[in-house]
Order: C-alpha cells, then structure tokens, then sequence
C-alpha cells in the first residue's frame, strides 16, 4: 500500500506521528493510540460482519482486540481522491506469541479460553452469523480423503514421474489408512449432536486462532483478526492453534499437554471435545494440504518448497503419532 493512503486518517481526525507498512496495510502510531490502515478489497459485508462481532465482544470486557474505528462522520468506509476505499483498526504494539518460547506458547493457550468464554458471553447477531457455519468434519474429512485416492489412481497411471510424485506413490497408502482409522473413529462419536448444539447455540470461533494473530505485551494480550469468525465447535481453534504450534515443535509431547493443561485450567475441555481434539490431529491434515496442493496446481513444475513439505510431514510423522497416542 502507499503510504500515500495515509491522508484518509484525516477523514478520522488523526494524523500519523510515524508509520510503517505492516499487515498487509500501514500501521501507524497517532495521538489516539497504534492504528491499522488497509484497502478494502472485499464486499462491505464482510467488514460490516466483522465490526459487528467484534464490537459485541468487546462489551462483554475482551477489550485487546482489534476493533474497527469509525470516521468522522460515522461510517466504517474512508476514501480517497481516487476512489479507493479503506478501514481502519485498532492496533497493538505487542509481539508476536513466539513458537519457541512456552511461556508465550501458555500465555496464549490461557487467552484462548478467556476468548471462548467471552465468545459465549457475547450478544449475537443471529442474521449475521448464522450463515457462516464452519464445515462439518465428517464431510470435509470424507472429501480430503477422496482426493488422495485421487491423486494416488492418478499417479497409478502417470508415466515419467519425478521425485516428488514417487515419494507421494511411497508414502500415500499408510496416510490414507490413518484417514480412514479417522474416519471411522469420527463415526462412533457423539459429534453430530455437538455440532448441532454448536449450531443451534452459535457457539463461535475465531476461525483463525494462531500465533501470527496473537499479541503479547506487558499492557496486555490481544487477539486480532477475527474475518474467520465462525460457527462451530470451539475445540477447533485449540487444534488449529495447537497443531502448527506442535509441527514447530517436533511434536513435543511434554508441550503440547502443557498447552492443553493451559487451556483446561481456565475453561473445562468436555469429554467429547477431548476426543474430537484427538481425532483431529489423528487425521493426516498437513499430508492431505501438500496433495491438494499439488492436485490444484500446474504438474508440470513441482516447487522445490512442496518436496521440502512433503519429506517434513513424513519425518514428523511417526512423532505426530506418538502425541496422538498419548492423548488416549
């Protein structure tokens, strides 16, 4: 973005004492506190949805969170000579929760139940909320599990293939065997009434839970970018957050029960919620991700990145196993 943008602050009455291009915009340190400015590329729903959920959140008490500011005369929308449009957020000067430092790793476990909790508390727009229901697992399971055994007949019949596709060939039939043991595990659980229960009491997450959208600071811990927002069961933020945290981390399985001792010790985890947090990282998500990457894009050039992936996931994987074991 040009900093050029920043002109439209005056339509907020503020002015920028310095700025610095961050978050996909411009942050910038005014006499009312650190801002964000970005362009909207998205229909004015989409943001009208997202400062509605989180001005609801921030009267229950969730204050550090990146709340819309108005301008001047009321509206969510600025815009400037040229006809390009932006809004304007509330910003933090905290750091980024660091993947190798466990207090940070806690601190941000403990946030998370603190958010649920207020999630819960919150007044909610049926109309607005309502109609972004996350998928239900079983289907997107079903579908993620489909699509290897697409790409693995595909590669059955490829001729000339490269190191990239024969390792998949190598690897693909034991992460489809732990799919379906996913699957199958899902099937005898009382998921769907907790996912009906979600949904009839628009149960919220983040959507996004993660340590890019966590900020600590001495002043206090926010948590911003809430435009994933999101009907469902809320264990589904605790694995998101949880599995990318554990993938940094070797899978530590001392840490990831740390995380979840975290968690637990400000908002109880159900029993059924235990098992679906299970059953999810028993799935080979991050497998299935590099497939479907590979599934959806030019075949003809594999990046060198993606084999980097695919041999990470397949190093990990015997690990990855041992912490699901270990929350039996």
């Amino acid at each position: 973005m040009n900093e050029k943008a920043l002109v439209v602050l005056e339509q907020y009455g503020l002015e920028a004492l310095k700025s610095a291009r961050a978050r996909g915009g411009i942050v910038a340190a005014t006499g009312d506190g650190i801002k964000l400015l970005y362009e909207c590329t998205k229909s004015d729903g989409f943001y009208e949805r997202e400062d509605r959920i989180t001005k609801s959140l921030e009267m229950t008490g969730f204050r550090y969170i990146d709340t819309y500011v108005k301008t001047l005369d009321g509206s969510l929308f600025a815009q400037d000579t040229q006809g390009r449009r932006y809004v304007l957020k509330n910003w933090f000067d905290g750091k980024e929760c660091d993947v190798k430092n466990v207090d940070n790793i806690i601190e941000a476990a403990r946030l998370l139940a603190k958010l649920h909790i207020k999630l819960d508390e919150m007044e909610k727009c049926e109309e607005l909320i309502r109609y972004n229901n996350a998928s239900d697992l079983r289907m997107k399971f079903d579908k993620h599990t489909k699509e290897m055994r697409m790409v693995g007949n595909y590669l059955k019949t490829k001729k000339n293939k490269n190191d990239f596709e024969m390792l998949i060939r190598k690897v693909l039939v034991p992460f489809h065997e732990e799919a379906l043991e996913a699957i199958e595990l899902l099937e005898g659980t009382d998921y769907g009434k907790r996912l009906e229960k979600a949904r009839t009491s628009l149960e919220l997450c983040h959507g996004s839970y993660n340590y890019h959208n966590v900020l600590l600071s001495n002043r206090g811990n926010a948590v911003t970018n809430f435009e994933h927002c999101c009907v469902d069961c809320q264990i589904s933020d605790l694995y998101q957050f949880m599995r990318k945290l554990l993938e940094k981390n070797e899978w530590d399985v001392s840490l990831g029960h740390m995380i979840l001792e975290a968690y637990d010790s400000v908002r109880t985890i159900g029993e059924t919620d235990r098992k679906l947090l299970e059953i999810n990282f028993m799935y080979p998500e991050k497998f299935w991700k590099i497939i479907n990457f590979y599934h959806s894009s030019n075949k003809s050039w594999i990046p060198r990145k993606s084999f980097e992936k695919l041999e990470n996931v397949i190093a990990q994987n015997d690990i990855r196993q041992k912490f699901v074991q270990s929350l039996h």
